[in-house]
């Protein structure tokens, strides 16, 4: 680098201030230093010389550090921000304790005074922002993606790891709530610490966690029953409640003994157990309780429970899995859904078949009459209720809905479910059986009946017909022809029978069933 030489020239001025260097004239001297020569004095010199020569400033009050690049002939400019730098303008000196506090043009209330380099911890005495959330953040519960933290408490993260314990006045999966073990209808808590009694070893006091204006819900004599659940695997605890103090939020209990509890063994109550009153020793309306199982898959309704074990008869209410010994003999429903109620009031009964179809329920209106067909309350069929009546040794179940017919086997407003509905067909002689020789005179009628209802009536008069078998078939044909329209009775006389024996049969039709039926008179 070559060396910088300079000249020295006094010059003369007018004094303007009272302050410099001044001759005898009253005049200043100001001294210029010009050229390239060496400078003459004493030898003073700057150590920061080097540095303010490469210092450039521009317009906007920004400061640059002027480096020369080793293999090009030129300069590079590397801008400096400090103080005012970040103002775009600066019109006055007396702005600059306003700006100050401005950093990339936002205002701050307080300054960084930890560090925050990207492996320190950064504290805050509050959180302002309204999200905090992984760059990666995607909502939702199958497909979603990294976590947030919003202004509002809402969070939402891939999982969460508790020491101590959870308290939520409701656990949601997807909108389903979801419980595990028991859930008890009934009055109970969490027992935030447990004192064991120094003069007994089954007594203790138990402060429980009642938040503030709240009151503990247990009585004297309640039969309760705590669990708790932990890595290690679970407790569970039954005990007395012995007294209730409601200002130091405590109660105190007596365990059962192992001979009286579930299981045959009893274990005392440790801190966070959910515990809760399934009955009481002494009070009957403290008796009951509900409580749903997702182990027994049941839910039961509990009364009369006043021990520590509960037995098939405290259930009045089963949904679910009833317990064996509520179930009658050889009924085959174990381990199925079913209901177990002590008492049912109910205006209507649906019941279903296999393939889903409803099961009308049959109501029974004792013998028919056309009197109560034409009341004001007719039998009735609709679609989940038929009537059912007796008529005629018969059982009819209505098919339309107000029918003023009579029940019959052939009816249409009604279906024959029971009762005898065989077909038969007798013949009667007006004048008895025996006869005389040479005195045969006696009308033969036939009876047709299905069960015991006659339906001789409903037979055509064509439908009937009479033979005669005597051995003499043409003159059997003869007789036969002569008395094929006499219809369900023919007159027999001495000329109708000319040999020593011989026989008549009635036929008769049957339409309904499509039925032929026959009856043999001998003589």
């Amino acid at each position: 680098m070559a060396t910088k030489r300079y000249n020295v020239t006094t010059v003369a001025r007018p004094q303007t201030r009272g302050k410099g260097a001044t001759g005898g004239d009253g005049q200043t001297s100001v001294t210029n230093i010009t050229g390239t020569g060496v400078a003459p004095g004493d030898g003073h010199t700057h150590s920061n010389k080097t540095l303010l020569d490469a210092l450039v400033s521009d317009a906007d009050f920004y400061l640059y550090i002027r480096d020369k690049l080793a293999e090009a002939d030129e300069s590079t400019l590397n801008k400096i921000k400090a103080g005012l730098a970040d103002e775009a303008t600066h019109a006055a000196e007396a702005d600059h304790a306003t700006n100050s506090d401005k950093w990339d043009e936002h205002q701050f209330g307080d300054y960084l005074n930890q560090g925050v380099r990207t492996t320190d911890i950064v504290t805050f005495l509050k959180v302002i922002a309204a999200v905090a959330a992984s760059p990666d953040f995607v909502q939702g519960i199958e497909t979603g993606s990294g976590w947030r933290i919003d202004s509002g408490g809402n969070g939402e993260m891939s999982s969460l790891t508790l020491r101590s314990f959870l308290k939520v006045p409701q656990l949601i999966y997807n909108k389903v709530r979801v419980t595990g073990g028991e859930m008890w209808n009934t009055e109970g808590g969490t027992i935030a610490e447990v004192i064991p009694d120094e003069d007994s070893d089954t007594a203790y006091t138990l402060k429980m966690d009642v938040e503030d204006g709240d009151t503990i819900d247990l009585d004297v004599d309640d039969i309760c029953k705590g669990h708790y659940n932990s890595s290690g695997g679970f407790v569970t605890s039954y005990f007395r409640v012995t007294a209730v103090n409601q200002a130091a939020k405590t109660i105190r209990i007596v365990l059962g003994a192992d001979s009286e509890v579930p299981g045959g063994a009893n274990n005392p109550p440790v801190p966070y157990m959910n515990i809760a009153r399934y009955g009481n020793f002494t009070d009957e309306e403290r008796q009951r309780s509900q409580y749903f199982s997702s182990s027994e898959q049941r839910i039961s309704l509990l009364s009369g429970v006043d021990q520590y074990i509960i037995t098939p008869q405290h259930h009045k209410v089963v949904i679910g899995n009833i317990p064996d010994a509520l179930i009658p003999t050889n009924l085959p429903i174990q381990g199925q859904p079913s209901i177990y109620l002590d008492n049912v009031l109910a205006r209507n009964f649906f019941q279903l078949d296999s393939s889903g179809t409803v099961v009308k329920t049959i109501r029974d209106r004792g013998l028919w009459s056309s009197a109560t067909a034409s009341s004001s309350n007719p039998y009735k069929s609709t679609s989940d209720m038929q009537d059912e009546v007796y008529h005629n040794s018969c059982k009819y179940r209505c098919l339309v809905d107000g029918t003023t017919q009579e029940p019959r086997y052939d009816s249409t407003d009604w279906l024959l479910v029971a009762g005898d509905t065989t077909l038969e067909m007798t013949v009667d002689s007006s004048e008895g059986a025996t006869f005389l020789a040479g005195q045969l005179d006696t009308v033969l009628t036939a009876t047709v009946r299905r069960g015991v209802t006659d339906i001789t009536t409903e037979i055509l008069a064509s439908d009937w017909s009479w033979t005669r078998e005597t051995g003499n078939a043409v003159a059997d044909a003869i007789w036969n022809t002569d008395h094929a329209s006499c219809g369900r009775s023919v007159h027999i006389t001495n000329e109708d029978l000319t040999t020593p024996s011989g026989k008549f049969v009635c036929t008769a039709y049957v339409r309904d069933g499509n039925v032929t039926l026959e009856q043999e008179v001998d003589f």
